[in-house]
C-alpha cells in the first residue's frame, strides 16, 4: 500500500472533531477518494496497527443483525475498532466536554422520543424511561465531575 495512505489518514483524523474515530469510517472515506482501491477493511486495519502513529483501540461489535448494522452506518455509526492518533490524545477538560456534550445530545433525542411515547408498548415506554433516567444521571455525574467544562456551550453547539 501507499505509504502515502497513513498520511492521509492522519490528516484526516487531524480534522476529525472525536479523537477516536471507527476504522471503518476512515476506511470509507479514503475509499471513496479512490486511495483503497484493492484494499479490505481488515487489511487496512491491519496496516494501521502497524504504523506506530496511531493507537487502535478494539471494540467488541454487538450482537446486531447485518440489516441492523447497515442501518447504523447508513446514518454514521459504526461498530468495530476505533483509531487515535497518538499525538492528538485529549485534555481532561476536552475529554469532559467531548463526554458533557455527546451525553447531552442522548438525553435530548431521548425526551424527543419520549414525546412519541404513546406510539410505543409499555415495555418500551419502560425501558424509554429507563434509558432517560440513566442519562440524566450520567448526565449529572459527568457535569459534578468536569466542573471545569461550561454546561452552558452544550445548548449553543447543538
Amino acid at each position: 500500500m501507499d505509504p502515502q495512505i497513513f498520511d492521509l489518514t492522519e490528516q484526516l483524523l487531524q480534522k476529525e472533531t472525536d479523537f477516536v474515530v471507527p476504522v471503518k469510517k476512515i476506511w470509507l472515506m479514503l475509499s471513496l477518494m479512490g486511495k483503497l482501491d484493492d484494499v479490505g477493511f481488515e487489511s487496512f486495519s491491519m496496516m494501521l496497527r502497524a504504523d506506530q502513529r496511531f493507537e487502535i483501540f478494539e471494540e467488541e461489535v454487538s450482537e446486531l443483525r447485518n440489516d441492523q448494522l447497515d442501518d447504523l452506518e447508513e446514518v454514521g455509526f459504526f461498530m468495530g475498532p476505533r483509531v487515535m492518533l497518538k499525538s492528538r490524545k485529549p485534555s481532561r477538560r476536552e475529554m469532559g466536554a467531548l463526554l458533557l456534550k455527546r451525553t447531552a445530545l442522548i438525553y435530548e433525542n431521548l425526551k424527543k422520543l419520549w414525546e412519541h411515547h404513546h406510539l410505543y408498548s409499555e415495555e418500551e415506554q419502560d425501558q424509554l424511561l429507563y434509558a432517560l433516567a440513566s442519562t440524566q444521571k450520567l448526565l449529572k455525574a459527568l457535569i459534578a465531575e468536569f466542573p471545569e467544562c461550561d454546561t452552558e456551550e452544550l445548548k449553543e453547539e447543538d
